[in-house]
Parts: C-alpha cells; structure tokens; sequence
C-alpha cells in the first residue's frame, strides 16, 4: 500500500506506530521470535510486517482528504439550514435584521460545489431556497 500527500509531521507519526524490528532480526507471519542465527540483511529474505494498531489507524483515518471534504461540506450545509431557521424565527417576531441577511447572503456566496452528485443536489436545493428567502427582502447573493 502507498501513501502519497501527507505531511512529514503525519509520516514521522506514522513511522512511529510502526513495530520496532532489530538490526539483524525480522517478523514474519509465521514466526514471530527472532532468529537464533541472524543471517546478513543481504540474505535476509523475509519481510517484516507492520501489525497496525488503533493510532495508526486513527492517523490514516484522519488523513483521508475525500472525508475531511465531505465533512466540510456537511458542516456547510449544517450552517446554511441554522441560518434559515434563524432567519425563519425572526420574520416570525418581525423583520429580519440585516445583520442576517448579510451572513446568509455570504454564505451563499461562499459556497463550494462538491463533485459527489448527491451531496452537490443537497446544498444546491439549500442554496436556492436562501436565495428565495433573500430575494422576498431585495438581496442578492
């Protein structure tokens, strides 16, 4: 397995989840105690194998950019349905304040277009109904 496109901070933290081997000794699947007669490591022929554990895992985890995206994204769309509602809440006591309107046209304005077509069809069916909601006090987005 490669891993490209991480930083040296994650692989230094990564390298150190790793099992220690000893210079001489390895592990492989079927024996997992040293050699009693180390060979050269140019003889050497088996592999040492990484047995992951939680950190490790929990890193790559956390490593995942399409995840941390989705999260985001997520999260954009969290706030743009809070806005609303707030905004909802407010024409219900009265007028909405400006102060609103300016956060809710910004952050359509700001708002990314995932690839994943589902995800892109939810935050455009939030985005449109914020610019309708906008469009009833005279704001643009």
């Amino acid at each position: 397995m490669r891993i490209e496109n991480i930083s040296q901070l994650m692989a230094r933290s990564l390298l150190t989840a790793l099992p220690k081997v000893a210079d001489g000794f390895s592990v492989t699947r079927e024996d997992k105690a040293p050699a009693a007669a180390p060979l050269p490591l140019q003889q050497q022929t088996s592999v040492a194998v990484p047995v992951p554990n939680v950190a490790m895992l929990v890193t790559l985890a956390a490593a995942d950019p399409m995840m941390d995206r989705r999260r985001r994204l997520a999260a954009q769309a969290e706030k743009g349905v809070e806005m609303l509602d707030h905004l909802h809440k407010e024409v219900l006591v009265g007028t909405p304040s400006v102060e609103r309107l300016r956060e809710i046209a910004q952050w359509s304005q700001t708002l990314e277009t995932p690839d994943e077509p589902v995800l892109a069809q939810i935050l455009a069916e939030i985005d449109l109904r914020v610019r309708v909601e906008l469009a009833k006090y005279d704001v643009e987005a």
